[in-house]
């Protein structure tokens, strides 16, 4: 082989060199931006990601805020509280036994008697009493349909009060005051010097007695609510009837006020007239003597001395 053939060869192996070099180059050029692109949309791509879980925090703040339920909707959505209560008359045979039944009453539908009074005749027999329980609400209209039983109703009432609004609102503010308390025995427990520790003890006994006033108040109430009071009065004879209004009947009642009053116009001179029998028993024969003795000594002369002459004695003359 010629030595011009050699450097052909030569030179077309360097070129083919060359253009392989600068393939790889560009290759590894076009890797790097490739690579770099991928690392650009990925970190775009996180970026991206990270935008959604952001806005899903933003949406299920919305939706928390949107849950959040105002004192208006509370007191619509929540349960309605009723303060029940009841009263009767009834007409019995017996005091003593229909208010032995009465509590037995109570006591089987879960109740209590709360008060008891009956009150005994000139002779001793019961004329009219009153016993009071209290029983479970649900239970009310049952334990009104057995107590009707026991005697002859004569009268009968009940009344529902609602105090749905108070129990939400008195409840929230219970919940609201648990959780400052709590907050602020948190701030004691970190408290770094004597000043802050005594203000935070000072503020924690301000929400605390609130606190309580107010849980004592919600217990109140659930109380009320749970347990309904019934008043039951008694009487073995009929009870007067309630007067009805118009002119006849304030008529009827200025009349009987004026007995009334007239009665005791003439029981208080009753009372007073001996008193006053004697006061003129002694005051009178002193009032005449002394009457008596004014116009005796109106009547009496005074003795008088001439003129001249001292009284006594006789003249200067």
């Amino acid at each position: 082989m010629s030595s011009s053939t050699q450097r052909r060869r030569i030179t077309t192996d360097l070129a083919g060199l060359a253009l392989a070099v600068g393939l790889l180059a560009g290759c590894s050029a076009g890797t790097g931006d490739d690579a770099r692109t991928a690392d650009s949309n990925a970190a775009g791509g996180t970026e991206q990601f990270e935008a959604p879980r952001d806005g899903d925090q933003a949406a299920k703040a919305g939706a928390s805020s949107a849950g959040t339920v105002s004192p208006e909707q509370a007191r619509t959505s929540a349960e309605q509280k009723l303060v029940r209560r009841a009263s009767l008359q009834l007409k019995v045979d017996s005091l003593t036994e229909s208010a032995a039944r009465i509590r037995s009453i109570a006591a089987a539908q879960g109740g209590v008697v709360t008060g008891e009074e009956l009150y005994s005749g000139a002779s001793g027999d019961g004329t009219n009493g009153t016993v009071t329980i209290s029983v479970p609400a649900g239970s009310l209209e049952a334990t009104i349909a057995q107590i009707e039983k026991i005697g002859d109703l004569q009268f009968r009432t009940s009344s529902a009060e609602d105090v749905t609004g108070t129990y939400v609102d008195t409840e929230a503010r219970v919940k609201s005051l648990t959780a400052s308390v709590e907050r602020v025995r948190g701030l004691i427990a970190r408290a770094s010097n004597v000043n802050d520790l005594v203000a935070l003890e000072n503020e924690l006994s301000q929400r605390q007695a609130e606190l309580d006033a107010l849980t004592a108040q919600l217990a109140s109430l659930k109380d009320s609510v749970a347990m309904s009071p019934v008043t039951v009065t008694l009487s073995t004879d009929d009870f007067k009837p309630v007067a009805a209004g118009g002119f006849l009947s304030g008529l009827r009642a200025g009349w009987a006020a004026f007995l009334s009053s007239l009665s005791i116009l003439v029981t208080v001179l009753g009372a007073v007239l001996p008193f006053a029998v004697a006061i003129a028993l002694v005051v009178g024969p002193l009032l005449w003597w002394v009457r008596r003795r004014r116009p005796l000594a109106a009547t009496a002369t005074p003795v008088t001395a001439p003129v001249g002459q001292a009284p006594g004695g006789p003249s200067a003359d």
